[in-house]
């Protein structure tokens, strides 16, 4: 076996691990009171984790889950942590804009956009014609604004509802997201339909067709594939990685044409565990990670899919 094929060889020597659970985590149950996710939150920054993707700017009547986006930045206002939220439309983008305009907290502002189109079409309506346009506007706002944006292509692994997506349709996306002013970038697999050869593939290309780019890999565990996934990623020379505690979220269910399970995310103590004992630092104290973990279990009232909280973290 040479060199460059031993397990791990490729791995980066840091690893920077975004927490979801206050975003992604949580869109789909029922509304956490501010305070429970405020004490998570801050158990989670505790632990050395120093990028969150916070909170929402959508519709409460649609999502009331965000009720509380203001409460929510305003109490991570001046912390160490690099604040990342989603503003799907122009109008969102808006909204964020003026609270970051008040408050200063906001890092950097997302949005999705499917490489399906039918899929595009089942979660905000528009083409990609008409999505890319509306899209142009909201990441000129955002850089005039100072703030930095980044995107989801979604489904880019795959659709739940067409099945297979041209590779050049996602890349083509992708590029015009860069000309538009995109600087970060997560290549997402929506459903859960990606394998560790197609991401390697995939992270490899966008490294080389963006150099500048920074890659973002965001992976679902719907089919109990997204810490391999992650893992593929890594060693393509992705180092920011989105997980979510317990492994809870995922792609809302209104969205899943043919899959009525669940849907989560890559739970965070069991990736951050696996890097540490790769000897891959993440800078977030793993004991910490897990009472984090328990915390959030409480809160949501929600069984933890991270393994490791009902195995121990094993030897570090």
């Amino acid at each position: 076996m040479t060199e460059q094929n031993e397990p791990g060889a490729a791995l980066p020597a840091s690893v920077r691990v975004c927490e979801c659970w206050s975003r992604d985590g949580i869109q789909s149950l029922p509304e956490v009171p501010t305070e429970q996710k405020l004490r998570v939150l801050d158990e989670v920054l505790d632990a050395g984790v120093r990028e969150l993707d916070a909170t929402s700017f959508v519709p409460v009547k649609v999502v009331p889950q965000f009720f509380d986006n203001i409460d929510i930045l305003e109490h991570l206002a001046g912390r160490d942590v690099y604040v990342r939220v989603l503003a799907p439309n122009l109008r969102g983008f808006q909204l964020a804009i003026e609270a970051n305009a008040r408050i200063g907290a906001i890092d950097s502002i997302g949005f999705p956009i499917s490489a399906s189109e039918a899929h595009n079409l089942a979660n905000v309506r528009r083409t990609h014609e008409q999505h890319l346009g509306e899209i142009k506007e909201m990441v000129k706002l955002g850089l005039d604004a100072g703030v930095q944006v980044m995107a989801a292509v979604a489904t880019a692994y795959g659709c739940p509802i067409v099945g297979r997506v041209d590779e050049e349709v996602v890349f083509g996306i992708a590029g015009t997201l860069v000309d538009y002013g995109v600087s970060r970038i997560m290549l997402s697999d929506t459903t859960g339909l990606a394998d560790p050869v197609t991401v390697r593939r995939f992270a490899r290309r966008a490294r080389r067709d963006f150099p500048s780019l920074d890659l973002i890999a965001h992976f679902h565990d719907t089919r109990g594939t997204g810490l391999l996934n992650t893992w593929a990623a890594l060693e393509s020379g992705v180092t920011t990685v989105d997980t979510c505690l317990g492994g809870l979220g995922g792609e809302p269910p209104s969205v899943e044409q043919n899959h009525s399970g669940e849907a989560g995310n890559v739970a965070t103590e069991d990736l951050v565990v696996a890097l540490e004992r790769a000897g891959v630092s993440t800078g977030i104290d793993v004991a910490a990670l897990l009472d984090a973990g328990r915390t959030q279990e409480q809160v949501t009232g929600i069984a933890s899919r991270a393994q490791v909280l009902r195995t121990g973290a094993g030897l570090l």
